[in-house]
């Protein structure tokens, strides 16, 4: 009787899915499983003392669509994501740019804008909105020094979007540059060597070279912004509270403001539902349009 010989490449498919074993586990357990639960209890009118409580249907989604607060906030999260777009998204894919360029202390300047990611994000948003405040503040007291009006920053509708994103303006960095720049690390320098032999500026290479090369990474990152700023909730909780008069009060938010001011549990859990459906639906689309351009 002959020996079976099992196929390297099945042998070493099965120590990978051994390896893959726990994190699914841990994926199925901490992640999926809160997502069914959460899309189970919304047809219901929780009761914590008789969980899940009493049937509904699909009450909780039509109160939602119903709801003025409901298209208020969703209007708002995507004044956060324009808002966002241009102060944080392009500024670390420019200074990534800029910082391949130099070719002396390069180590020195990845670290020096990598700090600020290393920083709790609530102790830097809680700085930057003692910053902003209008009487004491550090803005207002930039202002008086030229002898400019002082401004009520976080508490006027027309600013206090643009004064929520200026730290990623002002500290351009983080992870986002570090991923961009090794993308950029990757691209072979013989590319700009025979660039700049043929006379091609700085300008040419970024737009023909480097952009190109980094455009899946872009689109990559684009998609993780997007997700990020639907479910946007620390900086306007932090900042604002959802102020002024709610103009700065995200979905995810006042999902939270039900949940913990009204103990109204089956609404917020079914708007925390929309946004996760919504994203789903908006990052399957973008991935099938760009996945056909490439």
């Amino acid at each position: 009787m002959k020996p079976v010989i099992i196929p390297k490449k099945h042998s070493e498919q099965k120590v990978a899915f051994l390896f893959l074993l726990p994190a699914l586990l841990a994926f199925a357990l901490f992640k999926y499983y809160p997502i069914f639960q959460g899309i189970f209890v919304s047809f219901f009118k929780i009761n914590i003392v008789e969980f899940p409580g009493e049937f509904v249907g699909f009450d909780n989604y039509f109160r939602a669509f119903k709801d003025q607060d409901f298209y208020s906030s969703l209007l708002h999260n995507f004044y956060f994501w324009g808002v966002g777009l241009i102060l944080a998204f392009w500024p670390p894919i420019l200074l990534a740019m800029l910082i391949n360029e130099i070719r002396i202390f390069k180590t020195f300047m990845k670290l020096v804008y990598f700090i600020p990611a290393v920083a709790p994000s609530i102790a830097v948003t809680v700085l930057w909105k003692y910053a902003w405040q209008p009487d004491y503040g550090f803005a207002n007291y930039i202002l008086g020094l030229f002898g400019l009006p002082y401004q009520l920053w976080l508490n006027e509708p027309n600013l206090v979007y643009w004064c929520m994103y200026f730290p990623g303006l002002v500290v351009a960095g983080g992870m986002n540059m570090l991923i961009y720049l090794a993308s950029m690390q990757e691209i072979p320098e013989e590319q700009y060597e025979a660039a700049m032999m043929e006379g091609a500026g700085f300008i040419h290479r970024i737009w023909y070279i480097t952009i190109p090369r980094i455009l899946p990474v872009i689109k990559i990152m684009f998609v993780l912004d997007l997700i990020a700023k639907a479910n946007e909730v620390t900086t306007p909780l932090v900042m604002t509270g959802g102020g002024p008069i709610g103009a700065t009060q995200t979905l995810i938010l006042y999902a939270y403001k039900i949940a913990f001011n009204s103990q109204d549990y089956s609404y917020a859990i079914t708007l925390a539902n929309i946004v996760f459906i919504m994203v789903f639906v908006i990052t399957a689309i973008q991935m099938k349009l760009t996945s056909k351009k490439d």
